[in-house]
Protein backbone atom coordinates (compact mmCIF):
# COMPACT_ATOMS: atom_id res chain seq x y z
CA UNK A 1 0.00 0.00 0.00
CA UNK A 2 1.41 3.45 -0.71
CA UNK A 3 0.81 7.12 -0.11
CA UNK A 4 1.83 10.43 -1.86
CA UNK A 5 2.29 12.77 1.36
CA UNK A 6 1.24 10.93 4.89
CA UNK A 7 2.36 7.62 6.42
CA UNK A 8 -0.17 4.59 7.08
CA UNK A 9 -0.66 2.16 9.96
CA UNK A 10 -2.18 -0.73 10.96
CA UNK A 11 -3.85 0.26 14.59
CA UNK A 12 -6.33 -2.83 15.55
CA UNK A 13 -7.49 -1.47 18.92
CA UNK A 14 -7.54 2.46 19.14
CA UNK A 15 -8.01 2.52 23.14
CA UNK A 16 -6.34 0.26 25.67
CA UNK A 17 -8.55 -1.40 27.43
CA UNK A 18 -6.50 -4.09 29.01
CA UNK A 19 -4.32 -3.88 32.15
CA UNK A 20 -2.04 -6.81 33.60
CA UNK A 21 -2.77 -7.59 37.32
CA UNK A 22 -0.92 -9.95 38.39
CA UNK A 23 0.13 -11.63 35.67
CA UNK A 24 -3.70 -11.76 34.01
CA UNK A 25 -5.05 -9.71 31.54
CA UNK A 26 -8.09 -7.43 32.83
CA UNK A 27 -10.45 -5.99 30.79
CA UNK A 28 -10.30 -1.87 31.57
CA UNK A 29 -13.94 0.42 30.50
CA UNK A 30 -12.44 3.21 28.66
CA UNK A 31 -15.42 4.95 27.79
CA UNK A 32 -15.17 7.39 31.02
CA UNK A 33 -11.30 7.91 30.38
CA UNK A 34 -11.32 7.60 26.82
CA UNK A 35 -8.61 10.48 26.07
CA UNK A 36 -6.43 8.85 28.67
CA UNK A 37 -6.33 5.32 27.33
CA UNK A 38 -5.87 6.44 23.78
CA UNK A 39 -3.58 4.45 21.51
CA UNK A 40 -0.68 6.34 19.92
CA UNK A 41 1.24 3.57 18.18
CA UNK A 42 0.75 1.49 15.20
CA UNK A 43 2.65 -0.72 12.91
CA UNK A 44 3.62 0.87 9.70
CA UNK A 45 2.16 -0.30 6.66
CA UNK A 46 2.63 2.39 3.96
CA UNK A 47 5.20 5.34 3.50
CA UNK A 48 4.98 8.63 2.13
CA UNK A 49 6.76 8.12 -1.23
CA UNK A 50 6.84 11.76 -1.91
CA UNK A 51 9.81 11.84 1.15
CA UNK A 52 12.69 9.33 2.28
CA UNK A 53 12.46 9.24 5.93
CA UNK A 54 14.35 6.05 6.51
CA UNK A 55 10.93 3.92 8.28
CA UNK A 56 10.82 0.89 7.04
CA UNK A 57 7.67 -1.01 6.76
CA UNK A 58 6.82 -3.11 9.99
CA UNK A 59 8.52 -0.42 11.83
CA UNK A 60 6.31 0.89 14.89
CA UNK A 61 4.90 4.25 15.12
CA UNK A 62 4.46 6.80 17.22
CA UNK A 63 1.47 9.74 16.78
CA UNK A 64 -1.23 12.51 17.62
CA UNK A 65 -4.35 10.98 19.45
CA UNK A 66 -6.39 12.32 16.49
CA UNK A 67 -5.25 9.44 14.18
CA UNK A 68 -7.76 7.07 16.04
CA UNK A 69 -9.79 9.09 18.37
CA UNK A 70 -10.62 12.86 15.65
CA UNK A 71 -13.13 13.09 13.66
CA UNK A 72 -12.62 11.37 9.82
CA UNK A 73 -12.20 14.02 7.30
CA UNK A 74 -11.55 11.10 4.49
CA UNK A 75 -14.55 9.65 4.29
CA UNK A 76 -17.07 10.94 1.18
CA UNK A 77 -20.59 12.21 1.67
CA UNK A 78 -22.49 9.03 0.40
CA UNK A 79 -20.43 7.02 3.04
CA UNK A 80 -22.31 8.57 5.93
CA UNK A 81 -24.65 5.99 6.72
CA UNK A 82 -21.63 3.31 7.38
CA UNK A 83 -19.83 5.90 9.10
CA UNK A 84 -22.97 6.15 11.72
CA UNK A 85 -23.44 2.48 11.51
CA UNK A 86 -19.70 1.66 12.39
CA UNK A 87 -19.49 4.35 15.10
CA UNK A 88 -15.75 4.53 13.73
CA UNK A 89 -13.78 7.84 14.45
CA UNK A 90 -10.31 8.64 13.45
CA UNK A 91 -8.46 9.21 10.41
CA UNK A 92 -9.29 5.40 8.89
CA UNK A 93 -9.02 4.42 5.36
CA UNK A 94 -11.81 2.46 5.06
CA UNK A 95 -14.73 1.68 8.18
CA UNK A 96 -14.37 -2.35 7.80
CA UNK A 97 -10.09 -2.08 8.63
CA UNK A 98 -7.47 -0.95 10.75
CA UNK A 99 -5.55 0.91 8.52
CA UNK A 100 -5.37 4.57 9.51
CA UNK A 101 -3.77 8.09 7.80
CA UNK A 102 -1.12 9.72 9.95
CA UNK A 103 -0.43 13.03 8.34
CA UNK A 104 3.19 14.00 7.81
CA UNK A 105 4.15 16.25 4.99
CA UNK A 106 6.33 17.98 7.19
CA UNK A 107 8.04 20.50 4.50
CA UNK A 108 4.72 22.29 4.18
CA UNK A 109 3.58 22.45 7.96
CA UNK A 110 5.46 20.95 10.31
CA UNK A 111 3.55 21.69 13.18
CA UNK A 112 0.59 19.75 11.49
CA UNK A 113 2.86 16.49 11.53
CA UNK A 114 1.25 14.02 13.43
CA UNK A 115 4.33 11.63 12.72
CA UNK A 116 6.39 11.76 15.82
CA UNK A 117 8.89 9.19 16.01
CA UNK A 118 9.37 5.27 15.18
CA UNK A 119 11.15 2.61 16.55
CA UNK A 120 12.85 0.37 13.93
CA UNK A 121 11.71 -3.64 13.37
CA UNK A 122 15.47 -4.36 13.26
CA UNK A 123 17.44 -2.58 15.76
CA UNK A 124 14.90 -1.71 18.35
CA UNK A 125 16.08 2.11 17.96
CA UNK A 126 13.61 5.09 18.19
CA UNK A 127 14.18 7.86 16.31
CA UNK A 128 12.35 11.20 15.80
CA UNK A 129 10.52 12.80 13.11
CA UNK A 130 9.70 16.08 11.89
CA UNK A 131 10.16 18.95 15.07
CA UNK A 132 8.65 17.19 17.55
CA UNK A 133 11.19 16.36 20.61
CA UNK A 134 10.55 13.63 23.88
CA UNK A 135 11.44 14.43 27.26
CA UNK A 136 12.20 12.64 30.97
CA UNK A 137 9.96 14.78 32.96
CA UNK A 138 12.17 16.20 35.84
CA UNK A 139 11.82 14.79 39.17
CA UNK A 140 10.92 17.28 41.77
CA UNK A 141 11.26 15.45 44.33
CA UNK A 142 8.06 17.65 45.59
CA UNK A 143 5.65 16.03 48.08
CA UNK A 144 2.25 15.61 46.97
CA UNK A 145 -0.06 17.78 48.55
CA UNK A 146 -1.72 16.51 51.85
CA UNK A 147 -5.95 15.84 52.45
CA UNK A 148 -7.22 18.74 54.92
CA UNK A 149 -9.71 16.96 56.95
CA UNK A 150 -12.69 18.61 58.75
CA UNK A 151 -15.34 17.46 60.93
CA UNK A 152 -19.19 17.91 59.72
CA UNK A 153 -21.39 16.52 62.61
CA UNK A 154 -20.52 13.08 63.12
CA UNK A 155 -18.64 13.00 59.49
CA UNK A 156 -15.04 13.56 58.35
CA UNK A 157 -14.73 15.10 55.17
CA UNK A 158 -11.34 15.03 53.32
CA UNK A 159 -10.55 17.95 51.52
CA UNK A 160 -7.82 17.45 48.67
CA UNK A 161 -6.02 20.90 47.93
CA UNK A 162 -5.79 21.94 44.10
CA UNK A 163 -1.96 21.44 42.74
CA UNK A 164 -0.91 24.62 41.37
CA UNK A 165 0.30 23.83 37.69
CA UNK A 166 3.87 26.04 37.60
CA UNK A 167 4.30 28.26 34.65
CA UNK A 168 7.23 26.33 32.92
CA UNK A 169 8.47 22.77 33.24
CA UNK A 170 11.37 20.69 32.49
CA UNK A 171 12.86 17.89 31.15
CA UNK A 172 15.93 16.10 29.35
CA UNK A 173 16.06 15.20 26.22
CA UNK A 174 15.84 11.35 25.48
CA UNK A 175 16.52 11.42 21.94
CA UNK A 176 18.93 13.30 20.10
CA UNK A 177 18.35 14.53 16.01
CA UNK A 178 20.10 16.51 13.53
CA UNK A 179 17.49 19.88 14.54
CA UNK A 180 18.59 19.08 18.29
CA UNK A 181 22.25 19.31 17.48
CA UNK A 182 21.11 22.50 15.28
CA UNK A 183 20.31 23.97 18.50
CA UNK A 184 23.26 22.51 20.70
CA UNK A 185 20.80 19.81 22.25
CA UNK A 186 21.93 15.82 23.21
CA UNK A 187 19.70 13.40 24.76
CA UNK A 188 20.33 13.91 28.66
CA UNK A 189 20.55 17.84 28.09
CA UNK A 190 17.91 19.52 30.67
CA UNK A 191 15.85 21.80 28.84
CA UNK A 192 13.01 24.38 30.11
CA UNK A 193 9.85 24.31 27.76
CA UNK A 194 6.75 27.22 27.96
CA UNK A 195 3.66 26.21 29.47
CA UNK A 196 1.26 23.49 28.38
CA UNK A 197 3.88 21.85 26.27
CA UNK A 198 4.10 18.50 28.29
CA UNK A 199 1.79 16.65 27.00
CA UNK A 200 2.46 13.42 28.05
CA UNK A 201 2.97 10.15 25.80
CA UNK A 202 3.71 6.58 26.50
CA UNK A 203 6.36 5.26 23.99
CA UNK A 204 8.05 2.23 24.05
CA UNK A 205 6.77 1.56 27.76
CA UNK A 206 7.74 4.77 29.26
CA UNK A 207 5.93 8.13 29.96
CA UNK A 208 7.09 10.82 28.59
CA UNK A 209 6.74 14.32 27.60
CA UNK A 210 6.40 15.27 24.15
CA UNK A 211 6.76 18.86 22.80
CA UNK A 212 7.47 20.81 19.49
CA UNK A 213 11.04 22.16 19.25
CA UNK A 214 10.14 25.45 19.07
CA UNK A 215 8.41 25.45 22.52
CA UNK A 216 12.01 24.91 24.24
CA UNK A 217 12.76 27.77 25.87
CA UNK A 218 16.70 26.89 26.51
CA UNK A 219 19.09 24.97 27.89
CA UNK A 220 19.62 24.69 31.77
CA UNK A 221 23.19 24.57 32.65
CA UNK A 222 23.33 22.15 35.65
CA UNK A 223 26.04 22.79 38.42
Amino acid sequence: MKSLRHFLVRVPNVTRDTINVNGEDMYLDTKFSEFEHRTMEGEVVGLPVKYDTDVEIGDTMYFHHHVVLGGNHLMLSDETTQLEETKKRGQFIDPDDDIYVVYYDDVRDPISCQAYAYKSKETGEVKLLSDWIFLVPEDTGEEEDQEEEIVVGNQIIYLTPKKQEPEEKYGYVKWGSPKLEELELYPGDKVLIRKNSDYEMEVDGEKLYRTFIKSIHGKVQEV
